[in-house]
C-alpha cells in the first residue's frame, strides 16, 4: 500500500523521533487529502498544537494498516494550515510493509524483557544478556517462531531502536535471548490489557538453529495446555 493509495479518513499513528529514538508518546491522526506525490494533509490535534516546539531535526514515524499488514514510513512536518488541526507532512522515506500473518502466532503468556541492541552487534554469532536494565519488561500477548507481540502500558524508547535483544523462557529448559527488530508499534492494541502494542521480529541471520529450537519449544508449551 503506497502513500497514494491511502483513503480519506484512514487512521494513522504518529510519534516524534530524534535520531531514530521515540521522543514523544503516540498520537492518532486522520488522513485528509494529498497535496502532491509526497505531500499529504492530516488532522491531528497534538501535531497542530505542538508544531512550533517540535525538536529541530526531528522526524515523524507514521504508521497505518489493516488486518493483514502494517505500513510504516518516516515523514517531516512541513506546514501548519489555517484550519484548526490540519498539518501538512512530507514523506521522506519509502514505505515498509510488514505482514501480520507471515507466521502463525499462539497466544502464549511468557515474561519478556527487551534490551536495546546496537545495530553493529547483529552480526554476532552469540549474544549475552546486557548488564543494563531492560527497556521493556512485561508479558507477551502472542509468540511465534517469527516474533513476539507485547501489549503493555510502557512506552518503549531506546537509543538503539528498532533493534533489541528479546529475552524469555518458554519452558523450564528452554531459555531464549534473540536479536529482534521492532516492526510494529501502536497505541491502538487489539486488546485492552495495555496502551501499547509492540511487535518484534526475530533475526536469525547468524543463529539459524535458534528458529528450529524455538519452534519445538512453542509446540512443547502448547502441548502442556492440552
Amino acid at each position: 500500500m503506497e502513500l497514494g493509495n491511502i483513503e480519506r479518513g484512514t487512521r494513522l499513528v504518529i510519534f516524534e523521533e530524534l535520531q531514530q529514538r521515540a521522543v514523544s508518546d503516540e498520537h492518532e491522526a486522520v488522513f485528509r487529502y494529498y497535496e502532491g506525490e509526497k505531500l499529504f494533509v492530516v488532522q491531528c490535534a497534538w501535531l497542530y498544537d505542538n508544531y512550533d516546539r517540535i525538536n529541530l531535526g526531528a522526524r515523524l514515524n507514521v504508521s497505518y494498516g489493516n488486518e493483514t499488514h502494517t505500513y510504516t514510513f518516516t515523514g517531516a512536518a512541513k506546514e501548519k494550515l489555517r484550519a484548526h488541526g490540519l498539518v501538512m507532512i512530507e514523506q521522506i522515506t519509502g514505505t515498509e510493509e510488514v505482514s501480520r500473518r507471515k507466521f502463525d502466532r499462539d497466544e502464549l503468556r511468557v515474561h519478556v524483557r527487551a534490551y536495546g541492541l546496537h545495530e553493529s552487534k547483529l552480526t554476532a554469532g552469540t549474544f549475552e544478556k546486557p548488564d543494563t536494565p531492560p527497556e521493556l519488561t512485561d508479558v507477551s500477548f502472542d509468540v511465534s517462531s517469527g516474533g513476539v507481540c507485547v501489549v503493555t502500558d510502557t512506552l518503549l524508547s531506546s537509543k538503539y531502536d528498532p533493534y533489541y535483544l528479546v529475552e524469555f523462557t518458554l519452558t523450564e529448559k528452554e531459555y531464549f535471548l534473540l536479536p529482534a527488530k521492532l516492526v510494529r508499534r501502536s497505541n491502538y492494541p487489539r486488546t485492552k490489557i495495555g496502551r501499547y502494542d509492540y511487535g518484534f521480529q526475530f533475526i536469525y541471520d547468524k543463529i539459524p538453529d535458534e528458529k528450529g529450537r524455538l519452534t519445538r519449544a512453542i509446540l512443547s508449551k502448547k502441548l502442556q495446555y492440552r
